[in-house]
């Protein structure tokens, strides 16, 4: 919905003839209001008349601030002048220095500045995209009619004829106002309601102690010193510090593998090479993964129309997020997440019973979601992202439980094989949890750290169990990687909400076989969470454990996997076929022939998380060996703060042993060829 809002002296309106075949009825040849008017001119658009009542209370809202706004103008500028005047008085005093400021004055007499009436005034020409759908012509009544139960004088132009009028713009600082509103069913919130809890990994339930301020009060049964911060960072104020730069951001950029694009809409970046081979193994990685675990493939379009009832029933329940698109006399939305297009898709599938649980995975190369400018914080939270998304349709609950507990094990051994630390939290209703308690409490007993329990009264959004993993960054704050919801509500025809209304869901069925209609229960699982926060994840986690773990990519995902070095310039031809030799074998392997000390070359290794640094010198060259310095990448410090193992003179053929033997199982991807030697590597940043 558009609303252009004009505050007028007066105003009228005359009938002049019917522009529709079914116009409103408009008994009176003239609508005259004296006094001063306020006139809201509204175009109601496409996905508005999903649901004409709430959009009217929402337009409804916006005319009340409106007038909020006006008749408390004369305030806030007699609070600025306050200011000003105290501003001033310091400045004549010598107590700060600077020029003093003007008065501020108001461009008509006070008494201008209020409403006495409204006119609602359907008008379609703020927008391109109006709704054509008969109840569109509901809205402007019902936004008067709101607005008189308020105790607001308000009426309506009737929708339908072609009308002459005249209004005055009374020019003051307020009297002109645009306002888009769009359709937002919004869940309540049932935080205040939830319980927390920690289970340790016996099984014993917590209760967690907050003070007066919302800080969270140490246990003397809880000892990791991570996961009481982890709890701080769940359960204690989530603001974090803008004056910090996330920590990732340095690494991220110093290693050439993401980096901001000023041309680009804030929160969306490009990628260097290094980060796109990243990006690909870690897409290989999953897709492979899921592949084995029974998955099926299928891509959906990024954008989608907001006209179909089922798609904008979702999509309204995140209005301020969204991107829209224009094209021709159409708009679209930029998909929030892939289940709006895949779950329209299994609604118009003939589902039988033996495809379950029908396991369906999507790399979802993009989603945006328009997070606040002040949300932003580099990799974690971001518009335009990368979302790895496995949806599963299971025949009923029990099953559903069945195959919720295989896709635990599914993303706990996704994550270890990643190099991802992370802390568990389970949500969920008290009803669920108090009925499913037993195994919920042997895959917590499978961790090694406690695990925090967020318990609900009542289910207020489409899932009744809800499991997160979460990493905790260098600045002390967790966010979540991967998560999986049981779902009960989306397959329905339909649902009361938590208003009273009924709402259309998407109508998932299939047949039985004791031949009736049934819908499925889906499980909603980001296997490992979106990619950038993946890559967020393993460098926030290496950097808060810097002193205590050597920080570094696992060697399967470490865009350089060897770097070769000579001691001198005269190991050079050698060394070229040692490279050479680990490329032809699928491993990617660069050479450092730089004219410089051996030390620096080797530091430059340590500065780039390098797994295998071969060292070539003159013994090695004659013998045809290798010497190695095998990075202790997500180990403790080795004797004296050490951070490889040295392995001298051994083949070559030795060597991509150890590299199959670190990788087998992972993809592998080549590294372009001008990476391979430092001679001819592309740098990106100045």
């Amino acid at each position: 919905m558009k609303i252009l809002l004009i505050h007028s002296d007066g105003v009228e309106v005359v009938k002049n003839k019917e522009a529709t075949s079914n116009p409103q009825e408009f008994p009176q040849d003239v609508i005259k209001m004296d006094g001063l008017i306020l006139v809201a001119f509204v175009s109601v658009e496409d996905q508005d008349t999903y649901d004409t009542d709430l959009i009217a209370k929402q337009g409804a809202e916006v005319i009340e601030d409106a007038i909020f706004q006006i008749t408390n103008f004369p305030e806030k500028i007699r609070e600025k002048n306050e200011e000003i005047r105290e501003y001033n008085k310091k400045v004549q005093n010598g107590e700060i220095k600077g020029r003093e400021r003007k008065i501020a004055e108001l461009i008509k007499e006070r008494s201008v500045y209020r409403v006495d009436k409204i006119l609602v005034y359907p008008w379609a020409h703020l927008s391109k995209f109006l709704s054509n759908d008969a109840n569109a012509m509901e809205v402007c009544p019902k936004i008067a009619k709101i607005l008189e139960e308020k105790g607001i004088e308000a009426k309506t132009s009737p929708f339908g004829w072609y009308k002459s009028f005249r209004i005055n713009c009374i020019g003051h600082e307020v009297a002109e106002m645009y306002r888009d509103v769009k359709l937002a069913i919004v869940p309540e919130e049932q935080v205040k309601n939830s319980v927390f809890k920690v289970i340790t990994l016996l099984g014993k339930e917590i209760d967690i102690e907050i003070d007066g301020e919302g800080n969270v009060l140490p246990s003397e049964e809880i000892k990791d010193e991570e996961f009481n911060l982890f709890l701080k960072s769940e359960l204690g104020a989530r603001k974090i510090d803008k004056a910090v730069e996330p920590a990732h951001i340095k690494v991220m950029k110093e290693f050439e593998l993401i980096d901001f694009d000023p041309n680009s809409d804030a929160g969306n970046f490009r990628w260097y090479t290094k980060g796109v081979i990243m990006k690909n193994l870690i897409k290989n990685f999953i897709e492979e993964r899921l592949i084995d675990y029974g998955a099926i493939l299928i891509e959906t379009p990024i954008m989608y129309t907001v006209k179909n009832k089922k798609l904008t029933a979702q999509t309204a329940r995140f209005p301020a997020r969204s991107y829209w698109l224009e094209s021709g006399k159409n708009r679209y939305l930029l998909r929030y997440a892939s289940d709006f297009l895949l779950f329209d898709l299994f609604s118009q599938m003939n589902l039988k019973p033996q495809y379950f649980p029908l396991r369906v995975y999507e790399f979802e190369q993009y989603d945006f979601r328009r997070e606040q400018e002040g949300e932003l914080s580099g990799l974690r939270r971001l518009r335009g992202f990368v979302m790895p998304d496995l949806h599963t349709l299971c025949k009923d609950l029990k099953s559903s439980i069945k195959e919720f507990i295989l896709q635990y094990e599914l993303i706990k051994n996704l994550e270890r094989d990643l190099g991802v630390k992370s802390f568990v939290i389970f949500r969920a209703t008290q009803e669920f949890y108090d009925k499913n308690k037993e195994w919920i409490i042997n895959l917590i007993k499978t961790e090694k750290y406690p695990v925090l329990l967020e318990l609900w009264e009542d289910r207020y959004y489409y899932y009744i169990l809800k499991f997160e993993r979460n990493v905790l960054s260098a600045q002390h704050k967790s966010a979540t990687l991967a998560t999986n919801q049981i779902d009960v509500e989306s397959s329905l025809e339909s649902m009361v909400d938590t208003d009273g209304v009924e709402r259309q869901k998407y109508n998932i069925s299939f047949q039985d076989v004791d031949g009736k209609i049934k819908h499925p229960i889906i499980l909603h699982n980001s296997p490992t969470g979106g990619l950038e926060r993946i890559l967020w994840g393993l460098i926030e986690s290496a950097i808060l454990n810097k002193d205590k773990i050597v920080p570094g990519f696992k060697t399967w995902l470490s865009p350089i996997q060897v770097r070769v070095i000579t001691v001198s310039e005269k190991q050079n031809e050698y060394a070229n076929k040692v490279m050479d030799i680990i490329n032809k074998a699928g491993f990617r392997a660069d050479f450092d022939d730089r004219d410089e000390k051996l030390g620096k070359k080797i530091r430059q290794s340590e500065i780039e998380w390098i797994p295998y640094t071969v060292i070539i010198g003159k013994n090695e060259e004659e013998q045809q060996n290798v010497s190695i310095r095998k990075r202790l990448i997500g180990k403790p410090f080795g004797p004296k703060k050490a951070t490889a193992e040295q392995i001298n003179d051994i083949k070559v053929s030795k060597l991509i042993e150890l590299l199959e033997e670190d990788t087998k199982t992972f993809p592998k991807y080549k590294l372009p060829v001008p990476f391979r030697k430092f001679s001819t590597k592309i740098y990106f940043r100045r």
